[in-house]
Parts: C-alpha cells; sequence; structure tokens
C-alpha cells in the first residue's frame, strides 16, 4: 500500500478577495493547535525577471515550482498554498499530493471595499473588476462567497477541511551544490534587508539581467519549524527552478545564512547590513507604521508601542551578536541611512 498523498488546500480569488490573509490565518490555525502545517506564497515562487522569464512565463514558472517544494514538504500533514492562478490552467497535478482549490469571492461592492481598504489606489478598480470576472467565467476550483465574512469565519469554515496532525516528514536533502553567482543579504531584524535587496533586484531587471530572488524567511513557514535543513531543500528545489527557466544570478535575502544554507551552493558572496541603536529602533518604529511591504508574518505591522520596544531590543541585541560572529563577508554600515541610500551601496556591491 502506498505512502498517504499530502493534502494541499490552495485559496486562490482576484485581489481582494482575502486569498492571503486566510491561507496564514488557516496557517496560524492549525499551527496553534499542533498540526504538522506548511505554508506558501505562490508569488514566492516566480520571482524571477526580466520578461520572457517573469513575464507572460510566470504562471507555469511558479507552478513548476510549487511542484519541487511539494515535493520537499512531502509527508506535512498539511500545506496552505495562496495566490493567484492561471485561468486557463489552474491546477498543477502530481502523484503525491491531493488539491483542493478553493475559489474566493465575494460580490462588488464588497471587492471594491476590501481593495481600497488596504491602500490600493481607485484607479486600479476597472482591472480588478476585470480579472474577477475572468476567475467567475473561468469558474475553476470550488467557489466559496466570502460576502458579509470575517476573516476569522472564512478561516474557521476551512479549518474544518484540513487535516489536523502529528504528520512525518523526512528529513530533506539540499542535494549537490549549484553554481552561482549568489549573493546573500543579511543582517538583523528590521535593519532593511528585503527593502535594499528588492530594489536593487528591480535595477538589475530594468538593465535586462535575469536574476532571481528569494526571501528565505518567506520559505522557512513550516510546523514544527524553524528547520535550517528544510529551508535548505526549499531553497535549493526553487534555486533549480529559477536557472531552468533562465536565471542567471540569484539574490537570496536571510536574516542568518546558516551552514546548512550555505552548502546548497559551491561560492556564495554575503553582503552583511548593520546599523546602530538608534537606527535600529527608528527602522522598527517606521516597519510597525507601514512603511515597508506587507509580507506573510510580519509582527511589527500595526504593532502596539510595547511590541515594537521589545522587537527592538531584539534586534540590537542581534546586530551585537552578529557583528561578534565575523566570518567571511562584507560589512555595510547602514548607520543613518534612508532606503535609498542602502539600496545603492548594495547595489554597488553586486555590480562587482
Amino acid at each position: 500500500m502506498g505512502a498517504a498523498k499530502t493534502p494541499v488546500l490552495w485559496t486562490t480569488g482576484a485581489p481582494g478577495t482575502g486569498k492571503s490573509t486566510t491561507a496564514w490565518g488557516l496557517y496560524t490555525r492549525l499551527t496553534q493547535a499542533g498540526g504538522s502545517v506548511a505554508y506558501v506564497d505562490i508569488d514566492q515562487l516566480g520571482l524571477i525577471g526580466p520578461p520572457p522569464g517573469g513575464g507572460d512565463a510566470a504562471h507555469a514558472i511558479k507552478a513548476a515550482n510549487l511542484l519541487r517544494v511539494l515535493e520537499v514538504l512531502r509527508g506535512t500533514a498539511q500545506v496552505v498554498v495562496s495566490g493567484v492562478v492561471d485561468p486557463a490552467k489552474p491546477y498543477v497535478e502530481g502523484p503525491d499530493f491531493d488539491l483542493t482549490l478553493i475559489r474566493l469571492t465575494c460580490d462588488r461592492d464588497e471587492l471594491r471595499s476590501r481593495f481600497l481598504g488596504r491602500g490600493s489606489p481607485a484607479a486600479a478598480l476597472p482591472d480588478l473588476f476585470a480579472v474577477a470576472d475572468v476567475y467567475d467565467r473561468a469558474g475553476f476550483g470550488e467557489a466559496m462567497d466570502t460576502t458579509g465574512q470575517r476573516p476569522e469565519q472564512t478561516v474557521e469554515a476551512l479549518f474544518r477541511r484540513c487535516t489536523l496532525d502529528a504528520g512525518t516528514v523526512r528529513t530533506p536533502d539540499a542535494g549537490q551544490p549549484q553554481p552561482g553567482p549568489v549573493t546573500v543579504v543579511t543582517g538583523p531584524t528590521a535593519i532593511g534587508k528585503s527593502t535594499a535587496a528588492f530594489s536593487a533586484l528591480r535595477d538589475l531587471w530594468e538593465r535586462g539581467m535575469p536574476v532571481a530572488y528569494v526571501d528565505l524567511a518567506q520559505l522557512g513557514f513550516a510546523h514544527p519549524g524553524p528547520d535550517p535543513a528544510l529551508e535548505a531543500a526549499l531553497l535549493s528545489a526553487v534555486w533549480r527552478g529559477y536557472r531552468d527557466a533562465g536565471a542567471k544570478r540569484l539574490i537570496v535575502v536571510a536574516r542568518e545564512f546558516r551552514p546548512e544554507h550555505r552548502r546548497v551552493f559551491d561560492a556564495v558572496t554575503v553582503v552583511h547590513l548593520d546599523a546602530d541603536d538608534a537606527t535600529l529602533t527608528e527602522r522598527v518604529r517606521r516597519r510597525a507604521e507601514g512603511e515597508s511591504a506587507l509580507l506573510a508574518g510580519d509582527e511589527l505591522r500595526g504593532a502596539p508601542p510595547g511590541v515594537r520596544d521589545r522587537v527592538a531590543a531584539r534586534a540590537v541585541a542581534e546586530a551585537a551578536r552578529m557583528r561578534r560572529s565575523g566570518g567571511d563577508r562584507v560589512v555595510l554600515d547602514t548607520s543613518g541611512q534612508e532606503p535609498a541610500e542602502t539600496a545603492a551601496a548594495l547595489l554597488a556591491e553586486l555590480a562587482q
């Protein structure tokens, strides 16, 4: 008798329907209940450009990488995925997982309210409604009307359809070291790693360079965890996918680049961002007030002063510990810098 298939629940829908909020809520709910669970944001599996690698081919790249990720996660009791799908080919298929695709919907008035309520521009509403119409006409997956529902109600309805179990995840193997060039950007909490690295990435795309990007934290949502070996296996799988799609270079963002991560590559350049205590404290405040992009697991967006203070103290302690650790790396002191200045300094290092 063969091994049981890994259940995968994928929430999709037009922007504003709540797919990411619902999926993250499910992951959190399953984690709190003690389940073996992993969360994957499909958008994190398609960060490669410029076109054609990241243009019309984006859906295919994400789907192929998702299959690689699901292979690494085989044995997890429940995998939760969020993100848009290609209406012309909305499914991914594999022999080792059982996919449930949930297409979240709501009426147009509520969709408008949700879209504008998250800060999206009113000028984009016609495009939003056009996408919603395409999804409705395609009719893929299982439609779930969330009109009038609070996010926690949607989560609770889908939680009952998830597998809550301890699970048995095999020990992942990252395989043979892979070629680069690979640049890893490290630094303490709230230093501005993702902001600087993504800004540099866009600049390289504008120059026509086929570069891929991985935020290691966004690949690490698995319970129980964190597990550096699992992160390394996922990093290896996604980089193989990006190389197959034409990427010639990789930028990785990681708070810390551990030995398990380093073994994924045959050679890496580590650029470590540092800053003084006052700068770190100020950046924590800015993050809490919504200055940076919202990513899954963000502990600072909208956090009250008490939480900010604790995170700032942790960031300062991390920075001090990282200074003492040394290692083979380039250190950029970003004290007092604005994000654009840090991005420019990082880009200069990448250019070398």
